[in-house]
């Protein structure tokens, strides 16, 4: 029973990002920005932009991606980001939803590095 419980979780968690934006490509910028009008952790995010192409989004005709700098994850999603692009490495971004957005940016939910 406690199989069948956990393959159902596993299946409900799978299809509830099959629609999320993902993109795979190296990438062709990085921006780390800061509004210094702000007094916000929130207004420290990174900007990414890969060469590939989004599989689907709801952001406007952007096909920038954007991360936050205010938490472990999202330092951790720029870490990975960062080593993907000195090495010249290509990556897949995920995002959360095709309409989950910040200033016409995906918001990534995952960073995966491919080798």
């Amino acid at each position: 029973m406690n199989k069948f419980i956990a393959l159902l979780l596993f299946v409900f968690s799978v299809s509830a990002y099959a629609n999320a934006p993902i993109e795979v490509g190296n990438i062709s910028l990085l921006q780390i920005h800061n509004n210094p009008t702000s007094t916000s952790n929130s207004a420290q995010r990174f900007i990414v932009k890969l060469n590939g192409s989004v599989s689907t989004s709801s952001c406007g005709s952007s096909d920038f991606w954007t991360g936050a700098l205010d938490n472990d994850a999202g330092r951790a999603q720029y870490s990975a980001i960062l080593a993907a692009a000195t090495s010249n490495k290509p990556i897949k971004l995920q995002g959360t939803a095709p309409n989950s957005c910040l200033s016409g940016n995906i918001l990534i939910r995952n960073v995966y590095v491919v080798w």
